[in-house]
């Protein structure tokens, strides 16, 4: 699979994985409606909206909203995900460039700049305005000229500007001041509608040093094919749906927000920083992507590409860790599950250490034993009522945390670790519930 595109159709091999939607929807709340509505009703299917706003320009949204869609873009089975994830993430890939590709079969410049043409979604009602909200965005260190990609929010201000939330963790913030400090713009090539491998790539959880683009060849098996961006120095994808040039301006700021961000909250407005176009290109009938603020793809998608590292730092810190989890509870950034098969005592606090030190955003960890299930909320619960002492739990307070951590206050946060795996020597046995199922017939036993 080269793009989005070939995605799709891979996807109409798994029922019930994609709807379409022919009728008429807004782009102003209602397009979001229905996703919400599908997920109260549990269920969470990619949409492909072909008549929104009246435009020729179908939406697609919801993508990533479950782990087997993940596992078909990484092509594996959904149990393996965690693996897989963690084995092609480091398997890099460079990128190579071709002299032409399909995001540039249109290119519009200077006064032919209309960010309104765009089907961009306003997501929920004290929403500021239309946000693109999967558009990833490039950037070059302009000292190491490693690239960086990245998912920003993105708030439509003007037909050739848009206000972007920059992260203090993020990569491109750091990127961004250097760029100030030498008195210089930023410039930046937003790409909206790719493989979501690309996507998932552009999350992960790697050193500065580590150009994304590289990540996402490896997640796909096979190198990205990039373009030279038409009015910055840049290169993007060449098989992308749409893709802005400009630059993030060294100097302006603008009020941007409120808006429902990942934790189902809504951030205030804020001053901050500005990209104004240089150029729109795309390709010549495009597919726009939308990430659904706040719903299940949003946590979904935040989620995987963080296990990667976490798990590797967990397992510096204590060889018997198994796996690891962020759920959906907590936001697919809060809280984090680890499974581990304990040698001495300590190491669940070891742990949680790591962990905390390898993701500021995380603010609760739960460590349990390598027999419960953590994908399973319910089993991680009957873990901690049956073997958490708060003696054993250790508080990290003045931490750094996310700037859009509800808690946060002044930048920072209490951090929480929860011991909630069984004493080494504990003489007591779990009960097997399934011991002897086998043998059990229902249809005899309640036959009429």
């Amino acid at each position: 699979m080269k793009d989005l595109r070939d995605y799709i159709q891979k996807l109409s091999e798994f029922p019930g994985e994609l709807l379409t939607a022919n009728g008429r929807v807004s782009s102003n709340l209602e397009l979001t409606r229905v996703i919400y509505k599908l997920e109260r009703e549990n269920k969470k299917p990619a949409v492909l909206f072909n008549n929104v706003d009246r435009q020729n320009m179908p939406v697609l949204t919801n993508l990533l909203t479950t782990r087997s869609r993940m596992a078909i873009a990484l092509n594996c089975k959904e149990e393996d995900l965690n693996h897989t994830y963690r084995a092609k993430e480091k398997n890099y890939i460079k990128p190579v460039m071709v002299s032409s590709g399909p995001v540039q079969e249109v290119v519009y410049s200077g006064e032919e700049i209309n960010l309104h043409s765009l089907p961009a979604v306003t997501h929920n009602t004290s929403d500021s305005g239309p946000y693109i909200t999967a558009g990833i965005m490039t950037v070059r260190d302009p000292e190491t000229t490693i690239r960086n990609a990245g998912i920003y929010r993105l708030m439509i201000s003007g037909k050739n500007q848009m206000g972007i939330h920059l992260s203090e963790t993020s990569h491109a913030y750091y990127i961004y001041r250097k760029y100030c400090e030498r008195g210089e713009h930023m410039p930046v090539a937003i790409t909206i509608g790719m493989h979501p491998a690309a996507y998932i790539g552009s999350l992960c959880f790697q050193g500065i040093d580590i150009d994304e683009y590289d990540v996402m060849g490896g997640l796909m098996g096979k190198a990205l094919e990039l373009v030279k961006c038409q009015t910055v120095d840049l290169e993007v994808p060449a098989f992308g749906e749409i893709c802005l040039e400009g630059y993030v301006d060294k100097d302006e700021r603008s009020q941007e927000g409120p808006f429902g961000e990942f934790a189902s909250l809504y951030g205030g407005p804020v001053l901050n920083p500005v990209v104004k176009l240089t150029a729109i290109t795309m390709r010549k009938n495009p597919i726009y992507m939308d990430i659904c603020s706040g719903a299940a793809e949003h946590q979904q998608l935040g989620a995987l590409p963080r296990l990667g590292q976490i798990y590797s730092q967990a397992k510096l810190a204590a060889p018997g860790v198994k796996d690891v989890y962020m759920p959906p509870s907590g936001f697919g950034r809060n809280s984090c599950y680890l499974s581990i098969k304990k040698i001495v005592e300590g190491e669940a606090a070891n742990v949680a250490a790591a962990v905390f030190g390898t993701d500021p955003f995380i603010r609760h960890i739960v460590v349990v034993d390598s027999d419960v299930n953590i994908f399973d909320e319910s089993d991680v619960l009957r873990a901690i009522n049956l073997y958490m002492r708060p003696d054993n739990c250790f508080m990290m307070k003045n931490a750094k945390g996310s700037p859009i951590d509800p808690t946060n206050r002044e930048g920072l946060v209490t951090k929480i670790a929860i011991d909630a795996t069984k004493p080494l020597n504990s003489k007591t046995r779990k009960i097997d519930y399934s011991e002897g199922l086998e043998k059990i017939d229902l249809s005899k036993i309640f036959c009429k």
